[in-house]
């Protein structure tokens, strides 16, 4: 399954509105990376030929009063099977796997359509918590 989701990812990732630069290595290690931390869920959708369509990853982390958040790190639908209803699909799948989540959250880009599709799906920007980045 790992070089089914690298070279979906790296398909998607690569296009508009991303434009991304993924050498299959990278792409495979941090796929790797992130199926196998703890707490791990996954899902996918394929086609009836067994080819892979979309996926999304992420973990439950532990945080105060015993709740978890569940923090989805990837996800990515090959671009000709968008606005299907796959993504939402595949956020649905994984609320069912993480059913002990109080929160999610993710990173996207801003004004983009993932983050059209997320909003769409129930998520906000959060209003108390920014990203830093440092070079």
């Amino acid at each position: 399954m790992l070089d089914a989701y690298t070279r979906l990812y790296i398909d998607t990732f690569t296009r508009p509105p991303w434009n991304e630069t993924w050498h299959p290595d990278d792409a495979r290690q941090r796929l790797h990376d992130i199926l196998t931390t703890p707490r791990t869920h996954h899902t996918h959708t394929a086609l009836p030929d067994g080819t892979l369509t979309g996926f999304a990853i992420g973990h439950l982390e532990r945080y105060a009063g015993g709740t978890d958040h569940f923090l989805l790190q990837e996800m990515c639908v090959h671009p000709d099977h968008q606005r299907q209803g796959l993504g939402t699909r595949l956020l649905t799948d994984l609320a069912t796997q993480t059913p002990t989540a109080t929160h999610w959250y993710l990173l996207t880009g801003r004004d983009t359509p993932a983050a059209t599709f997320y909003q769409a799906n129930g998520f906000r920007p959060a209003h108390l918590r920014t990203v830093y980045v440092r070079p």
